[in-house]
């Protein structure tokens, strides 16, 4: 896949943001969607900035909180910031802007990954730039 998320250019990259086991994409219009690729399918839970359809969420100030089957929190997203807040997941916050990706204080500007399963890598341990896709996640399609 070949797509611009704010200032990072990804080309020939299948996933160009992983954090834990969710795909983060987001459109020519800036908004985002995150997939889970943590089970046997892809699960979409955020399309366009919105819940995804028969997805659990609750509503919050700057957004929504997007819930797991038995109702835990397990992180906010704010389409206006485009920020999205873990709860009880152990990630580092993501926002995206124009001109950066930050990833808790790391900011990242103006870079090309080409040619990686993974563009910027987000897991309970740390970040990483360009990477292969962890075995185990289902596959993204686009």
């Amino acid at each position: 896949m070949n797509l611009r998320m704010g200032s990072q250019l990804f080309i020939d990259v299948q996933i160009p943001l992983l954090w834990g086991t969710r795909a983060i994409v987001q459109d020519p219009e800036e908004r985002l969607s995150i997939i889970n690729l943590g089970g046997d399918r892809a699960l979409l839970e955020v399309l366009e900035d919105e819940p995804a359809q028969g997805i659990p969420f609750a509503p919050s100030v700057e957004g929504f909180v997007i819930m797991d089957a038995q109702g835990t929190e397990l992180y906010k997203v704010s389409p206006v910031a485009k920020s999205i807040t873990p709860l009880s997941l152990k990630l580092l916050p993501v926002t995206i802007s124009r001109d950066a990706i930050r990833v808790g204080t790391n900011t990242f500007q103006s870079n090309m990954v080409s040619g990686f399963g993974v563009g910027i890598s987000v897991t309970e341990n740390g970040i990483g730039l360009g990477g292969s896709v962890p075995p185990g996640l289902a596959a993204l399609r686009v």
